[in-house]
């Protein structure tokens, strides 16, 4: 099997109860043009880094094709992830600043008020 490493990646979500996270990367072309590729990592509980961290990750790669309906008809994706991996936290979770923190309360109270039953 194949080996990957990922270096300085986010920690963008934890999947299921099981130990997985997703991880994000940016990549630049040379173009200029950057987008953002995800990996799944299949860890165990006790390697689960929180959400925001920085880490680096090793292990060995796995590919899945998967099938999707749009609008043009059915498109095609390959789901990248990381069996049996090295986790190594570098940076910790940035903290919420002001602005994040009352963009989500808004958020939070808008729905709030969307899901409120007329009288």
């Amino acid at each position: 099997m194949a080996l990957i490493k990922i270096e300085s990646a986010e920690v963008l979500r934890h999947v299921g109860s099981r130990g997985a996270f997703a991880v994000g990367e940016y990549i630049t072309l040379p173009t200029g043009a950057s987008f953002q590729k995800q990996y799944t990592v299949w860890a165990s509980d006790s390697l689960v880094p929180a959400v925001g961290s920085i880490v680096s990750v090793i292990g060995q790669l796995g590919m899945k094709i998967r099938e999707y309906p749009a609008p043009s008809g059915m498109k095609h994706a390959i789901d990248v992830s990381v069996n049996e991996p090295e986790v190594t936290v570098i940076g910790a979770p940035k903290p919420a600043t002001v602005e994040d923190t009352a963009a989500a309360i808004q958020d939070i109270a808008a729905t709030l008020i969307k899901e409120e039953p007329a009288f």
